[in-house]
């Protein structure tokens, strides 16, 4: 009968590293558990390599660059950026947090805690009782479970897409995140969610919104798509004879979402007819309405999410006043891309291994420098979209070519369409026009930046030292 060989991770250790490895390979089999294969990782300054003298399973040396082995962000850091990315599909995985120093054994606590491992990953750690005693492993029982915990897992039973960290590195976008967990977590109050197109709206919603509120029923709602003369009846649903042609009874999108999530994508473009019914519905807490042509209330469990492309002033003008007060309590502003430049790294990672689709192609994005000077120096005005467009590119050339070839031909078809880099795209940072009107280019960009900067208009304001209603009014201009 064939066993199946699993996965081991472990960090060198610096006095007995070889055979602590040995003893944790074969007490794990007197448990049932066979590696089959070792992640074996090492300081810079701790080089190994086992050369002619090892003869257990097949080992996979990694060098990862930790200066100080005592300092719990050092070694998150490099854990995270240079092995978790690895992982992604590693079924059977096991890991010994014994070697290492205590601050190395913390981090791998702290990472199974927040879900950053594949399901089903188990902990060990290796003893010797007494400094001649017998040597043993034990499993490591340490059921805490924490938010990032809860989301990585509900992200992880969906399709592979491309979605933002929670643990963002750029100040925007951490902020952003952490605002949209806090407000998520608030039962029965409207969410609005901003951000220009392709910065990942509707994917936050469906997965990291959904999660927190355990709510996996999203119905998702492209506002411009509804018909300004039949919005209300596929919202709401209509009773049969309603009007011409209702010749059934109709559900309707609210009845379809009852027990999950109503997210009204680019809720600008909904028809005034529709928000004007949807007020009351709103503002009543047991979220009752009536379908067109009905005379019953019906009741549903809805939680409401909103998102728009449009500033907020813009929004404020398009929607009616009494709608957009009701939707205004809770918003969370995505910053985009090219402010959050310290992600982009991860982000085209993600984005390129949800796109992958031919085994041609490498797993794992390719870590060329004209690729990644390409993507740093780029406005990026498409967002997540030109980092797929990107990827495409990318695996369109790679058949038959070398991968610097590849690269360079996929960057420069990426840079054709005229897209600018940061820096040739702010040739015109003073707008076009009379003095007057790049002045007010100007007053516009700087409000919209310290809003993403500082979160609220408030922090905005006092950060500048001004009133907040100019701040609001300048980027509106």
């Amino acid at each position: 009968m064939s066993t199946k060989t699993e996965t081991l991770i472990a960090w060198h250790s610096k006095n007995h590293g070889v055979e602590v490895l040995r003893n944790a390979i074969r007490l794990l089999k007197g448990k049932g558990t066979h590696i089959g294969r070792v992640i074996y990782l090492c300081r810079k300054a701790e080089p190994f390599n086992p050369g002619d003298a090892w003869d257990g399973p097949r080992m996979d040396v990694r060098s990862l660059p930790v200066k100080d082995p005592s300092s719990h962000s050092e070694v998150y850091e490099a854990v995270s950026r240079g092995v978790l990315p690895t992982l992604v599909g590693e079924d059977r995985l096991n890991v010994n947090i014994s070697p290492g120093t205590p601050a190395m054994h913390c981090v791998w606590l702290l990472l199974h805690a927040g879900g950053a491992f594949p399901a089903g990953t188990r902990l060990w750690s290796s003893q010797r009782e007494g400094r001649d005693g017998a040597v043993r492993i034990d499993p490591v029982e340490f059921p805490i479970s924490t938010y990032l915990a809860e989301i990585r897992e509900a992200a992880s039973v969906r399709a592979p897409v491309a979605q933002y960290d929670p643990e963002a590195k750029s100040p925007a976008r951490r902020r952003a995140l952490e605002d949209l967990i806090r407000y998520a977590g608030v039962a029965g109050a409207p969410l609005l969610v901003l951000g220009e197109r392709g910065t990942g709206k509707t994917r936050l919603v469906e997965t990291l919104v959904a999660s927190i509120k355990r709510r996996s029923n999203v119905v998702t709602v492209p506002c411009g798509a509804l018909d300004s003369t039949l919005a209300e009846s596929e919202l709401f649903g209509h009773v049969k004879g309603a009007f011409t042609g209702a010749e059934a009874v109709r559900k309707g999108l609210l009845g379809n979402a009852d027990g999950g999530i109503l997210f009204l994508d680019e809720v600008q473009d909904l028809p005034m007819a529709a928000q004007r019914k949807l007020i009351r519905f709103l503002q009543d807490r047991r979220r009752r309405y009536r379908q067109v042509g009905g005379d019953k209330e019906l009741s549903v469990d809805v939680e409401v999410i909103c998102a728009s492309n449009a500033p907020l002033a813009e929004l404020a003008k398009r929607l009616a006043p009494d709608f957009f007060d009701r939707l205004s309590h809770l918003i969370v502003s995505l910053p985009p891309l090219r402010d959050c430049r310290e992600d982009l790294p991860d982000d085209w990672a993600r984005v390129w291994r949800e796109l992958r689709v031919d085994t041609a192609v490498p797993s794992d994005p390719p870590p060329h420098h004209v690729l990644m000077d390409a993507i740093a120096s780029h406005t990026l005005p498409g967002n997540l979209r030109d980092l797929q467009r990107l990827a495409v590119l990318a695996t369109a050339w790679w058949h038959g070519r070398s991968d610097s070839d590849a690269v360079a031909r996929a960057v420069a078809a990426w840079q054709a369409v005229g897209h600018p880099a940061a820096g040739a795209g702010e040739s015109r940072p003073w707008g076009e026009g009379s003095r007057r009107d790049r002045i007010r280019h100007f007053q516009r960009g700087l409000a919209q930046w310290a809003k993403e900067q500082h979160g609220t208009w408030n922090r905005a304001a006092k950060a500048l030292g001004c009133d907040e209603r100019t701040l609001r009014e300048d980027s509106a201009e």
